[in-house]
């Protein structure tokens, strides 16, 4: 019987796995979620802002982040999907010259 790896959540590198796995929808969740956190903490703690105003910043530049990343994810995503598909090689018209 084979034994199959169990992924350690701990791990940097199986975290990153784990990600990569995930849809782009998915990815730009997590992804905002965690610049949300960080930026509040950074907008109340050190920016001395009231938690309402941090708030209010937070999610506004999550939600620019947010739609950033997921379009570029995907444009990232056809691109890579186009070039696996084109053949490498001269042009039809170079063949031969």
């Amino acid at each position: 019987m084979r034994k199959v790896k169990r992924l350690d959540l701990m791990n940097p590198s199986d975290l990153l796995i784990r990600f990569r796995q995930m849809l782009p929808f998915q990815q730009t969740v997590v992804a905002g979620l965690i610049l949300f956190v960080v930026y509040e903490l950074y907008a109340s703690l050190v920016a001395g802002l009231k938690p309402l105003e941090a708030a209010r910043e937070s999610m506004y530049n999550t939600i620019i982040f947010m739609v950033v990343y997921y379009f570029a994810t995907i444009v990232i995503m056809r691109k890579n999907m186009q070039s696996g598909t084109q053949v490498k090689g001269p042009k039809k018209g170079l063949r031969g010259k």
